[in-house]
């Protein structure tokens, strides 16, 4: 590389180095593979249920001490008493680990009632309808910040990235993705656009694997690319110390890389052929690329971190191999964050024996924009 760079010759570096990226020929040399304390990795894995069921119980008494009116009886009529919106996210959260239905999870209640802190059992049918409240959809959005409490200040590097769960069996996502070509993948159209997928976009720590963004939706109007403001925003709300921000070339985008770095998070995404490092009134854009083009090792190193949320959905959807089994979108999306908020809380429990990290959420005050 010459050592003093024109504008002419930097868009040319960079378009090269791009092309070579995108067709798998840079001679990327790969980082060396992390260690793993199998003989804690292994602890952590036969304790995991135990401890679910103890963080649990503990995450959802802290969430009605910073929100009463959830361990509340919804109404006060006559017949039989409400059930709480807390005692319903209790079973439902039971109900996601196990993946079962609702039939056998009111069965699971009666075997794990006191372990769950449920003040009295109810019916399946009472189950199915707490997937339709808003208010179960909210203290669920809430745990989700919640869990991220224990390493707040950890976490500076976030990998985003969507997909989608499919709502009958006939139906694969990856196959689906793989299959689909053209302008439609580009533009971050969802495969099979008249499939009714449920849509969700994923941000999510490098290190913890938490997620720390989460968005659900049924609209298959609506592209992946649209919900990158509600799940950055809602990132660097838990993280305010987040430093870097990575995702796929779908979202190369001025607006994109603007955005977080007015939030002081600078990005790593890969951009398209014909890129320019003009920045057209986004400082942040040629910043953002100029390391690719200085010194591309260093940043296809932060870049190819990135492989981690793709991990994440391949891991999450090992752990829920069956179908979205709801049938009403805003069911369906109380389904889906479930299993995002799960997948929390078995990672605080992970890494409560590998780190020794405290997982219960600290003492903070829950912010409003946390149930939103």
């Amino acid at each position: 590389m010459p050592s003093v760079l024109t504008p002419g010759l930097s868009r040319e570096t960079l378009q090269s180095l791009v092309r070579q990226v995108r067709a798998g020929t840079f001679p990327y040399v790969a980082k060396p593979p992390a260690h793993l304390d199998w003989p804690l990795y292994d602890r952590a894995q036969t304790h995991e249920a135990p401890d679910i069921l103890d963080l649990l119980r503990s995450a959802t008494l802290t969430l009605v001490d910073r929100v009463p009116a959830w361990d509340r009886s919804p109404h006060s009529g006559p017949g039989r008493p409400g059930i709480s919106v807390i005692d319903r996210v209790r079973v439902l959260l039971w109900q996601s680990y196990r993946s079962v239905a609702n039939r056998p999870a009111a069965s699971e209640l009666r075997l794990q009632k006191e372990g769950l802190g449920v003040t009295s059992e109810f019916s399946y049918s009472t189950v199915a309808r707490a997937y339709h409240d808003p208010e179960v959809l909210a203290a669920l959005k809430a745990l989700l910040w919640l869990s991220n409490e224990p390493i707040g200040g950890r976490e500076r590097v976030f990998a985003l990235d969507g997909s989608g769960f499919p709502t009958t069996v006939a139906d694969h996502y990856s196959s689906a993705r793989g299959k689909q070509r053209g302008e439609g993948r580009e533009q971050g159209d969802f495969p099979g656009v008249g499939r009714p997928w449920v849509r969700n976009v994923a941000n999510v720590g490098t290190h913890y694997g938490l997620v720390a963004g989460w968005k659900s939706w049924t609209d298959p109007h609506l592209m992946e690319y649209t919900a990158f403001e509600e799940v950055f925003r809602k990132t660097v709300g838990m993280h305010p110390g987040a430093q870097l921000q990575l995702a796929d070339g779908l979202y190369s985008a001025r607006w994109v890389v603007g955005m977080a770095g007015e939030a002081g998070v600078e990005c790593r995404i890969l951009p398209r052929r014909n890129v320019t490092l003009h920045g057209r009134g986004v400082p942040a854009w040629p910043r953002s690329l100029w390391g690719l083009v200085k010194d591309p090792q260093a940043w296809l190193r932060e870049y190819h971190q990135r492989s981690l949320v793709e991990s994440f959905w391949s891991a999450l959807k090992c752990r829920n191999a069956e179908k979205i089994r709801k049938k009403r979108p805003s069911a369906q999306v109380t389904e889906a964050t479930l299993r995002a908020v799960i997948h929390n809380l078995r990672r605080l429990c992970y890494w409560h024996w590998v780190e020794r990290i405290d997982p219960e959420p600290d003492g903070r005050t829950l912010p409003l924009s946390a149930a939103s």
